[in-house]
C-alpha cells in the first residue's frame, strides 16, 4: 500500500468512528415511541402517595 491509501484508511476509520460515536450518543438520549407511554409513568409516578396540596408553596401562614 502507498503513503495516500493508508492516510485514507485513517482518515476514513477516524470519521467513522466518529459518526458512530454521535449516533450511539443521539440514540441514548432519544425515547422510542413505544416507551413513550411507559416513561411518562416513571417520569410524574402517577400511583404516587404524596400529597400535593400538603405541599404546596403557595399558601401563606398567617398567624
Amino acid at each position: 500500500m502507498n503513503r495516500n491509501r493508508k492516510i485514507f484508511i485513517i482518515v476514513s476509520i477516524v470519521f467513522i468512528a466518529i459518526f458512530v460515536g454521535i449516533a450511539i450518543d443521539m440514540a441514548s438520549r432519544t425515547t422510542a415511541p413505544w416507551n413513550k407511554k411507559k416513561q411518562l409513568v416513571r417520569a410524574f409516578d402517577v400511583t404516587s402517595d404524596a400529597d400535593s396540596i400538603g405541599i404546596d408553596t403557595t399558601t401563606v401562614n398567617v398567624k
